[in-house]
């Protein structure tokens, strides 16, 4: 075997510290498998029930309460910070701070009426909506109910004497959670976090992104009518019916999302 030369040794040795740069560079994050396939919806909607498809799965949500559904950024900044603290502390009960602003610093939101409002809002809207994922195929039909939080305090309200909000996730999402998470760079949700249908797609991808790695899944074509159903939206809908280069779409989609 012919000896690397002196210029190729440094040229792999460069790479090498560029890819341990890149991969120190990244905020690892978390999702829970079961949600990272479907997203809430984008924006506000007159209903206490909401339903989206994925190929064998449906994702439905409804209240517990009159309240109003989860939407928009906040609530899938909140899932992103609930899954990563699940996982890194295998800890069913989380801890968001002594004060809203301590929690938006850990979201990276700046210390602002307007997104404490709303981060509050969506929040209890959140955590006091429940979940349910059917299945079916062929040969089997099935369900799985999941509830976030099984008990909590209203946030950043006083409590025992002190201020710390805190919040215990239900056993069964939990384990849902801790057993099988799908990675998240959070820079990159963080950075596209104006646009709820960016923050689906980027979560969908890394979750499809996982299973190629982890369980040896093949690639799989998915129809533009497909990824209507699943996001719930018209993006695309000017190409269903033609043809173009993959990198053209993509960027013609791109700029839609954003």
């Amino acid at each position: 075997m012919a000896r690397l030369s002196k210029a190729e040794i440094a040229r792999i040795q460069a790479e090498r510290v560029e890819l341990t740069q890149k991969i120190d560079s990244l905020e690892l994050g978390f999702m829970s498998r079961s949600l990272a396939q479907i997203g809430l919806p984008h924006s506000n909607l007159d209903t206490d029930y909401f339903e989206r498809t994925s190929g064998l799965i449906t994702f439905s949500s409804k209240l517990t309460k009159k309240n109003g559904l989860p939407y928009g950024m906040y609530p899938r900044l909140l899932l992103a910070w609930i899954c990563t603290e699940a996982v890194k502390t295998q800890n069913p009960v989380l801890h968001l701070g002594t004060n809203q602003t301590e929690f938006l610093k850990k979201l990276d939101l700046q210390n602002d009426g307007r997104y404490i409002s709303a981060l509050k809002e969506q929040s209890n809207r959140l955590l006091s909506s429940l979940f349910r994922l059917d299945f079916a195929d062929k040969k089997i039909r099935g369900f799985k109910n999941l509830i976030l939080a099984s008990e909590g305090f209203e946030f950043w309200t006083p409590h025992a004497g002190a201020w710390e909000t805190q919040f215990k996730l239900s056993q069964e999402f939990f384990e849902d959670v801790i057993s099988n998470p799908v990675p998240l760079d959070l820079n990159v949700l963080h950075a596209i976090r104006k646009s709820p249908l960016a923050m689906d797609v980027y979560t969908w991808l890394a979750y499809r992104t996982y299973l190629v790695y982890t369980h040896g899944s093949h690639p799989v074509k998915i129809s533009w009518s497909d990824l209507q159903a699943q996001f719930g939206s018209n993006y695309g809908s000017d190409y269903l019916n033609i043809e173009l280069p993959a990198d053209v779409l993509i960027k013609k989609t791109a700029t839609r999302i954003t």
